[in-house]
């Protein structure tokens, strides 16, 4: 163990010897979040304001509402909402699904809204035409019973928030490239040969490079999330302990993955172009350039990408404070990780170098 703690400092010197280009990576990482905050404030505003709300239900045949059913949906449909009728339906999968907003269910002489919505005006809406039609019906009012889920609001994120958290996700991403000031320095003194035909395993080299690859990225992105990012944007990070660890786990999952192309090509150049042109595909399939929530990209592809599970959970984090994606977001990160790192760890001890 001592040993490897001595690797590591080694290659942490080797590493800030750089100090332009970690300072570069800074700077550049503020610049291209304050570009893409700029350009998408317009988009993700008028996506908030203009979003569809769509209402569920099913009549029973025995509701006395089934008598002012066309004037209820008139009513939604003037409101600018969007109805559909259902039959034998699960409105907790509908809803989880986002196939639709709300969902009332018309039984005898009740019905019962469930749902969550996108805006909490339009839920009001839902409960203002259905009291004011109850009103209008006659018969005995006192014996209309009304029961309703809590229908709680999804809040949207700003471009501010979405954009300086997905950037500082992908920028971390690439945080492997550190790993190539290491490999410079070491052609340029021939330490790997040295390594070679010494006592130091391959084993050892490998944890201590990827430690001292994940500290420098842990304390470039601290700079920047934890520092510059928030202070300039003004980010609240929503549970902010498992936001950072989400972070931090993602920076050690990324940086195995990253030493595996130097590990593999044995150049840096080949090794960074190949990297950059899976993170890139990964970023754009899981919304780091066009946001998740308004892709084009279908779901079942947008879930191939590991940078989807993490913006997805730090974003809604932020926002709401949860996140139903924080579990699987966590099982990607440490099957990412702990692949990466048992190949990495093999290849090396063969090759006795990275």
């Amino acid at each position: 163990m001592s040993r490897i703690i001595i690797l590591t400092k080694n290659y942490l010197k080797l590493i800030f010897r750089a100090k332009s280009v970690l300072i570069i990576t800074v700077v550049g990482a503020l610049v291209v979040m304050a570009a893409l905050t700029n350009v998408f404030h317009t988009l993700l505003d008028q996506a908030e304001t203009n979003e569809d709300f769509t209402i569920g239900y099913e009549m029973d045949e025995d509701s006395r509402y089934i008598l002012v059913e066309e004037y209820l949906i008139e009513g939604f449909e003037e409101e600018g909402m969007t109805v559909i009728e259902y039959t034998d339906a699960d409105p907790d999968a509908l809803i989880r699904d986002e196939k639709i907003d709300v969902f009332i269910d018309f039984e005898g002489d009740s019905y019962s809204i469930k749902g969550r919505s996108n805006d909490e005006i339009d839920a009001r809406i839902v409960q203002y035409v259905l009291y004011n039609v109850d009103h209008m019906m006659s018969g005995d009012m006192s014996k209309v019973q009304i029961s309703s889920d809590k229908i709680d609001t999804r809040e949207q994120a700003d471009a501010d928030t979405y954009y300086t958290i997905v950037q500082t996700v992908y920028f971390s991403s690439l945080c492997s490239a550190f790993l190539c000031l290491v490999y410079i320095s070491e052609r340029k003194q021939n330490i790997g040969i040295r390594f070679r035909s010494s006592t130091a395993g391959g084993a050892r080299i490998y944890l201590a490079k990827l430690f001292s690859c994940t500290l420098t990225s842990w304390l470039v992105m601290a700079l920047i999330t934890g520092g510059l990012a928030i202070f300039l944007f003004d980010i609240e990070l929503g549970s902010p302990l498992i936001s950072i660890g989400i972070l931090l786990f993602a920076i050690l999952a990324f940086a195995s993955f990253g030493m595996l192309f130097l590990i593999i090509f044995d150049n840096p150049a080949a090794s960074i172009g190949s990297l950059f042109m899976v993170l890139w595909i990964a970023g754009y399939v899981g919304g780091t350039f066009e946001t998740y929530m308004l892709s084009s990209v279908p779901d079942s592809v947008q879930e191939l990408s590991p940078l989807y599970y993490v913006n997805r959970t730090l974003v809604e984090l932020s926002v709401n404070g949860q996140s139903d994606y924080l579990g699987r977001c966590i099982m990607v990160l440490t099957i990412m990780s702990t692949a990466s790192i048992a190949l990495g760890m093999f290849i090396t001890s063969r090759k006795k170098g990275v």
